[in-house]
């Protein structure tokens, strides 16, 4: 089933993407949150410049949290940036942990992080690191459905892995099956190295069927006004209330009443402003 995926990947793979030209478990836990809901094209450029500030856990966390947030600043979700920045302290007191329980434990580290860093940046084999894209193909393909609980999927990727091919480079091949060709919405069948054992191709071909993931529009959130606010404060830390208020008067969630006061005392309990 899967005999042509390592000369696919070899061939037409993401080879370009530069954290995956390192082991370093450093640079590859920083791309891991910054891709977490963020596109690649956002990402690229931003990835070099935060390592070229901060190559090492250590020189992270020697740095303010107010220093890390501004630099991420445009990446979105800043709770990541602080999560990493919490996580750069434990590695440089404690040293990276050796397992996966041991990498969950560290801040905003959950179980597909936690398995992307040993796969990518370990090398050790152990529960496939399945992110949502490649836990869609792996069900298209192996089990026929669109979704399957963890555990079915585990066994799958698990049982249809080619002989001789590394869980890392596996684990990559799938991504970009999945980025490129088996996408949520859309299948490219006739170019997919799957394609001639897949448990989906017939079902596939009458079109997607994909379940649809409804998100709140960003303009007028409070995911806006709380990114706002936080920019202000990061600028300007000193500044009154009423000052805050007209900064970020032109954000429509903050002519709520006391909108722009919740947002920041929302974002003083999440440890993101400590002014």
């Amino acid at each position: 089933m899967t005999t042509g995926l390592p000369a696919w990947y070899a061939s037409a793979g993401r080879h370009d993407l530069p954290w995956r030209r390192t082991r370093d478990p450093w640079a590859v836990l920083v791309s891991e949150v910054m891709l977490q809901q963020t596109p690649v094209t956002r990402v690229l450029p931003r990835w070099s410049r935060f390592l070229e500030r901060w190559p090492t856990p250590e020189s992270c966390a020697a740095a303010s949290l107010d220093e890390v947030l501004r630099e991420w600043e445009g990446l979105g979700y800043p709770r990541r940036a602080a999560a990493l920045w919490r996580g750069a302290a434990v590695i440089a007191a404690s040293g990276w942990p050796a397992d996966e329980a041991g990498l969950r434990g560290l801040p905003g580290v959950g179980p597909y992080t936690a398995r992307a860093l040993l796969c990518l940046a370990f090398d050790r084999p152990g529960a496939p690191a399945r992110d949502v894209n490649l836990g869609r193909v792996a069900a298209r393909c192996y089990l026929g459905v669109e979704t399957a609980p963890g555990a079915r999927l585990d066994a799958a990727l698990e049982a249809h892995r080619p002989a001789g091919m590394s869980w890392r480079d596996y684990t990559l091949a799938l991504f970009d099956v999945g980025a490129l060709l088996c996408r949520r919405r859309s299948a490219a069948c006739e170019r997919c190295p799957l394609a001639p054992g897949c448990a989906s191709r017939a079902r596939l071909a009458g079109g997607v069927e994909a379940p649809s993931r409804k998100q709140a529009p960003y303009p007028g959130s409070m995911r806006q006004l709380r990114g706002a606010v936080l920019r202000a404060m990061l600028a300007r830390p000193d500044q009154s209330a009423a000052e805050l208020e007209g900064a970020v008067a032109g954000v429509p969630a903050a002519a709520r009443p006391r909108a722009v006061a919740e947002a920041l005392a929302a974002l003083r309990r999440e440890g993101l402003l400590t002014t």
